[in-house]
């Protein structure tokens, strides 16, 4: 392709353009500015610390031999608009061995053990040869078995659309070696593979490498090389396009877990750069192409950081050079557009760009690049994260000279603990084990060495247990004296829930005595429940609560919380949704929790704490036949009609309005429950309850129909 003379290779490096450069005029507010959207050092910590609890509590419940790896931005700690959550998923009981000898370590009644081949002429993959499969075995491994010259390999196509079955939602489709499942709107990447424990050969060289520039640490590289690595379910792009016989055969080797290494030992710098380079592709790069036709992704921004970061060990990355730093990172991207080869960090013979950034795409992608590069610090006015500040600065450059620092105070520490205790939350929609059994471990566990951080969220993690495992007492034995167990028996299994409820309601959020006024609510103890719903009611409504993101009110909370404990402002200040699992008796929702139970589609329902609040006076009261039954459905009726995202989250409206709708049906407001239920149908489906609505719309016309005949 013909191309400008400037950038030209010349040797191993690039003639730069005579353009106007950035001084540091540029680069102390641009870091701010990035400190502002990414995160700051302690902040990005946090966020970091978060996902590592969240995989460990994960992988200590799981009821199957599988373990998750969370990789992708937010483990790296950045929460931006374009920040994915991607998993890794990894056969605990099935283990990747580079020789015959190290296959003596595993036990062959309980471990399967396979081998893998290297393939020299396909950098970057290679086969799994099954060397011992034990008998207890089911599922993805045994379904992806093909043979091949009388030996028994793993099939990357077939474990890739068998893996699929692990998977819980409506709309799982494949998407490279992953599996990408929608969630009110949102795409979420899963890919299920192998661990291998050894440091494969194909990447020795990356050793020689780290140990010739001092990048990382020597220690750093002996904890990557004890981390071994992972295989995913997908061969090469060459073999793809030359219709290679054995592509089912290959697999690709995936160091995440030594890049999430290196993305921790880089400076916060370093950090923010890439941050701004993943800005900077989104709103630039790829801005309006569609997905299918992106060439460049965000992991050949890392990648082009971390050679960067490692062959120039002269260049001092700091506040004051942040701007240089982003174009040196640029730039060689750029050289990477224009040679068509973009080296793998840890097997540079594996070329990131094969069949990929080629011919009129290639000539596209750098022509596009090369007249960004043209405009210099200018390029950057394109974001429109960074418009405003780039505006100022084209006008005049000294008014951006001395920024403000940019802090990280008691408000900011508060909200990420807020956010990261939503992500503990999160874990109870997964097919995990909220037991017993999990109580006494995570109880057994050595905090001693647990920050103040950390022993928040296992806090949070065990009031979560307790809330499980009381409604699993509850309806152990709903049955009371209809069944064979006595009374004495039942009395024993709820007296145990209400304790644990009651420990959570006294340690736990201001949401959480929603929890026990539920559980008092099913055991058909009214007034027990109001008496707690009128307590909780004046605490969740408080102008400095916390509830979600867009509209928490800084002011109110920094005048009420700032300098107390943080227990005391998790109890008086922080409210989460209530998480309903699919076996509770709950009543007024069976046709919803045994449609989504029928469907398998979702694990459990996620209902505004206010809504349920609203929800249960009025359900107490009209079982009491009081009076104070329209006046409480009268204020759940104001929530739902005039709410902005105050107090219900998009993903809970659907539930919200379908609620609405079943208290005025109990109240014989029929035409106004059915005005509800079609408002149900059209808001986001996050818990699949379309066929509940539908089927409580037909039978409200049924009724409609009985009653217009009378």
């Amino acid at each position: 392709m013909s191309l400008p003379v400037s950038v030209l290779p010349e040797g191993d490096k690039m003639i730069h353009l005579k353009t106007k450069m950035a001084t540091c005029n540029l680069s102390s507010p641009m870091y701010n500015m990035m400190l502002i959207l990414a995160g700051t050092e302690e902040e990005i910590a946090m966020r970091r610390t978060e996902m590592d609890i969240c995989d460990y509590l994960y992988n200590q419940m799981t009821t199957v031999p599988l373990h998750r790896r969370t990789v992708g931005s937010v483990k790296e700690g950045l929460r931006m608009k374009s920040s994915d959550m991607d998993t890794l998923y990894f056969m605990t009981d099935q283990h990747v061995v580079g020789d015959l000898t190290d296959a003596l370590s595993y036990d062959p009644a309980t471990e399967t053990v396979i081998l893998m081949e290297y393939q020299e002429h396909i950098p970057g993959t290679v086969y799994l040869h099954i060397i011992h499969m034990h008998a207890s075995i089911k599922g993805i491994s045994t379904k992806s078995c093909i043979q091949k010259n009388s030996h028994t390999y793993l099939s990357s196509e077939l474990f890739l659309e068998n893996a699929r079955s692990i998977y819980y939602g409506h709309n799982v489709t494949k998407h490279g070696p992953c599996q990408t499942n929608t969630v009110v709107e949102n795409e979420y990447d899963g890919a299920v593979g192998f661990a291998g424990r050894k440091w494969p050969m194909q990447a020795n060289d990356w050793i020689t490498r780290c140990l010739k520039f001092g990048w990382p640490e020597k220690q750093i590289v002996e904890s990557i090389l004890s981390s071994g690595c992972n295989f995913v379910p997908i061969g090469s792009r060459q073999s793809r396009q030359d219709n290679d016989p054995n592509l089912d055969l290959e697999w690709r080797l995936s160091f995440v877990q030594a890049e999430q290494a290196l993305v921790r030992v880089v400076n916060h710098s370093q950090f923010l750069c890439y941050a701004l380079l993943k800005i900077f592709l989104k709103e630039v790069l790829n801005k309006d192409v569609k997905e299918e036709e992106k060439l460049l992704c965000s992991y050949f921004l890392k990648t082009a950081m971390f050679w960067c970061i490692q062959t120039d060990s002269t260049y001092k990355w700091s506040t004051e050079t942040f701007f240089q730093g982003f174009w040196k990172c640029y730039k060689l991207l750029l050289k990477w557009v224009y040679t068509g080869y973009c080296p793998n960090f840890f097997i540079p013979q594996n070329n990131l760009f094969v069949c990929k950034i080629v011919g009129a795409d290639q000539e596209r992608l750098f022509t596009q690049m090369y007249h960004l590069y043209c405009s210099g610090e200018r390029c950057l006015a394109k974001c429109s994260s960074l418009r405003k500040l780039m505006n100022k600065y084209l006008v005049d450059p000294q008014a951006c000279e001395v920024s403000a620092y940019i802090s990280f105070g008691e408000y900011d520490h508060d909200s990420v603990v807020y956010n990261s205790m939503q992500s503990i939350n999160g874990l109870l929609n997964q097919e995990l084990r909220y037991d017993w059994k999990s109580l006494y471990n995570v109880c057994h566990m050595d905090v001693s060495n647990l920050s103040n951080f950390e022993q928040i969220l296992i806090t949070r993690h065990v009031i979560n247990l307790y809330h499980r495992i009381a409604f699993v007492e509850q309806c152990y034995c709903h049955c009371k004296t209809k069944c064979n167990r006595n009374r004495q028996t039942y009395e024993k299994h709820k007296k145990v829930g209400v304790t644990l409820l009651r420990l959570t309601s006294e340690f736990g959020c201001a949401s959480d005595p929603l929890y026990l006024a539920l559980f008092h609510y099913i055991d058909g103890k009214f007034r027990h429940s109001l008496n707690i719903l009128e307590e909780t009611k004046p605490k969740l409504y408080q102008d400095y609560i916390f509830y979600w993101t867009e509209y928490r009110n800084k002011q109110p909370y920094e005048r009420e919380m700032l300098g107390k404990p943080m227990s005391i402002k998790m109890k008086a200040a922080m409210a989460f949704d209530i998480t309903i699992l699919l076996s509770t008796e709950f009543s007024e929702l069976d046709i919803e929790i045994w449609l989504i139970k029928e469907s398998k589609l979702r694990r459990c329902l996620v209902i505004s704490p206010f809504v349920l609040l609203h929800f249960l006076t009025f359900l107490c009261h009209h079982h009491l036949a009081s009076p104070l039954a329209a006046q409480s459905l009268g204020e759940l009726h104001t929530l739902v009609h005039a709410d902005n995202g105050r107090y219900i989250v998009y993903y809970t409206r659907d539930i919200a309005w379908d609620i609405l709708g079943i208290c005025h049906h109990l109240s014989g407001n029929l035409n106004q429950a059915l005005l509800d239920y079609y408002s149900s149908l059209q808001q986001t489906t996050f818990h699949f309850i379309t066929e509940a609505v539908k089927r409580r719309i037909l039978l409200l016309q049924i009724e409609l129909q009985v009653q217009n005949k009378s």
